[in-house]
């Protein structure tokens, strides 16, 4: 038994099999990092659609905020609150003033 692996150690570490155990080990490293960069590129995909849909979101409820301004802003709906809330209203034309 200590003959033969005596043997194999010997055939293992001739020097016609080191280049091929150099390129057996080469290719092993070689796998590992092509393994290593497809997972990370999937980790890297995976974050980008939760942020673009955190962005289609944030979209979305940007237009509904334009929207919401604009009703604000409206004239009737100034003119609304300026009548309800404050009792304001319109002046009639005798109390309307020019200034020259």
């Amino acid at each position: 038994m200590l003959k033969e692996s005596a043997a194999l150690l010997s055939w293992l570490f001739s020097s016609r099999q080191v280049p091929a155990g150099i390129l057996v080990i080469t290719l092993a490293i070689s796998a590992f990092f092509v393994s290593f960069s497809a997972h990370n590129m999937r980790q890297a995909y995976r974050d980008l659609q939760i942020l673009q849909k955190e962005e289609d979101d944030l979209d979305h409820e940007y237009e509904k905020l334009m929207l919401e301004r604009g009703a604000w802003a409206d004239y009737s709906r100034i003119t609304e609150v300026a009548e309800a809330d404050l009792a304001m209203r319109s002046p009639s034309p005798d109390e309307l003033v020019v200034l020259r």
